[in-house]
């Protein structure tokens, strides 16, 4: 049996030559990035890999190297090796990777340049520019619809990258248990944060994302990343959206556990929480091959409303809730996305491939996916509620809202649970509760 790295290595040799042809190229070379600097200072920002460079191979620490992709032949990398006094190079990870590249080490550009001198006509480059953008010595720079085309395409997940994604979500799983017991046993969100990371063995910068560590109120700032060293007066309720990363694949899982030894006497919020919890997984069976994501992030919305009308947040029957649109205020985001190479991985407003976009509902601005959910696509949902002052000042004279129920409610912030769906051949895998399960 051929292994599933080599047959996503065919899958991507194959669909790219079909993005080459057809937007009059043959090749096609992708840097895989380099440090940024802040301004005046010589202290390097974290690198990040460019996600269309580890999409070819699990590389994510290599700066400064190259993959050429030509039409008919063996994918070419140039590795940027360099004798460096003052830092340590980063180790090469051993795998089957190398049997399938031809490898060239590099210590400069020039040696690049030199070997696509003579096809720079029909040549394109992806990635950050290293000079601007009117220097065609490496191909012509990040052409439109040639990364169109790819970048459609990269919503389609082969076997390869659905294990990677499941392993990165068993390692996410993992944290979060360590970040879960940490809360139940009274450390602060600084010293939370400081165990997801230990957990994994990696440095903040080696995280997909900033990890989302939220206690009571700041559970109602959706990229909340300020971590208090202290303990605060109550703790009432926490919130996490954490991930790990796989060979450049990401995990992106969210959970919310409440302190039912402190819920200010009251069991009001639990409740509503639990009801949640049941609508979410009602949400979830609502998946299915073709099903119009946007319908699906529609319904989240409904049974939102549904929520605010029962536990008199709102004083509207659902439908009214609902059609008055007040649902947005309480979730103001989408339901999710597309993740891959990616946390937002790309193409979720495509219609086809060349580039020619969706058409997007003006009530719903922040949603990143408008595709149907096809075979071997993966995508997160992500429904929540949050009680967001600033939204809420928005409305602060309408008679509609109960001021008194959410004047008891605003101090745990809110709450979300977030799982990954693999499409995989239309079965419907949800990867970060199967990843708990194995725990």
């Amino acid at each position: 049996m051929r292994s599933i790295y080599k047959q996503h290595l065919q899958t991507l040799q194959n669909n790219f030559e079909t993005a080459l042809e057809q937007n009059s190229f043959d090749s096609v070379l992708i840097y895989s990035g380099h440090h940024s600097y802040g301004f005046r200072d010589d202290n390097a920002y974290p690198f990040k890999t460019n996600p269309h460079f580890k999409y070819w191979l699990p590389l994510t620490k290599q700066q400064k190297s190259f993959v050429l992709i030509q039409t008919g032949k063996k994918p070419h990398l140039f590795l940027h090796q360099e004798i460096d006094i003052w830092h340590a190079q980063p180790e090469l990870p051993n795998g089957e990777w190398q049997q399938y590249f031809d490898l060239t080490l590099i210590s400069n550009v020039s040696q690049v340049k030199d070997f696509v001198k003579n096809k720079t006509n029909t040549l394109a480059y992806i990635g950050e520019p290293l000079t601007d953008d009117t220097d065609t010595s490496l191909g012509k720079i990040n052409p439109a619809l040639l990364i169109n085309h790819i970048e459609y395409e990269r919503a389609y997940k082969t076997e390869y990258e659905m294990e990677c994604l499941r392993t990165a979500n068993l390692m996410a799983a993992k944290a979060h248990t360590v970040a879960k017991e940490g809360f139940y046993a009274g450390k602060t969100e600084m010293e939370i944060h400081q165990a997801y990371l230990a957990s994994l063995g990696v440095r903040e910068f080696e995280l997909p994302y900033n990890n989302i560590i939220a206690f009571n109120q700041n559970a109602a700032v959706l990229h909340y990343d300020n971590y208090q060293v202290t303990q605060p007066s109550e703790r009432l309720s926490f919130l996490i959206d954490a991930g790990a990363e796989y060979n450049g694949y990401n995990a992106d899982i969210s959970r919310t556990y409440l302190n039912g030894s402190n819920l200010n006497g009251s069991n009001e919020f639990q409740q509503m929480f639990d009801a949640y919890q049941v609508e979410y997984f009602n949400l979830l069976s609502e998946i299915e091959v073709d099903k119009e994501y946007f319908s699906f992030h529609d319904s989240a919305h409904k049974r939102i409303s549904k929520l605010l009308s029962e536990f008199d947040i709102v004083k509207c029957n659902p439908q009214e809730t609902y059609d008055k649109g007040y649902s947005q205020l309480f979730f103001p985001c989408g339901v999710g996305h597309y993740i891959g190479t990616q946390v937002h991985d790309v193409g979720g407003h495509f219609a086809n491939r060349r580039g020619e976009l969706l058409n997007k509902d003006a009530r719903y601005p922040y949603l990143r996916l408008l595709r149907k959910m096809e075979k071997q696509t993966v995508f997160t949902v992500e429904p929540g509620i949050y009680f967001i002052n600033q939204l809420l000042e928005t409305v602060k004279d309408n008679s509609d809202f109960n001021w008194s129920r959410l004047e008891q409610f605003k101090p745990y912030g809110g709450f979300r649970l977030e799982d990954s769906i693999a499409m995989n051949n239309g079965n419907i895998e949800n990867l970060a509760v199967d990843a708990f399960n194995k725990l």
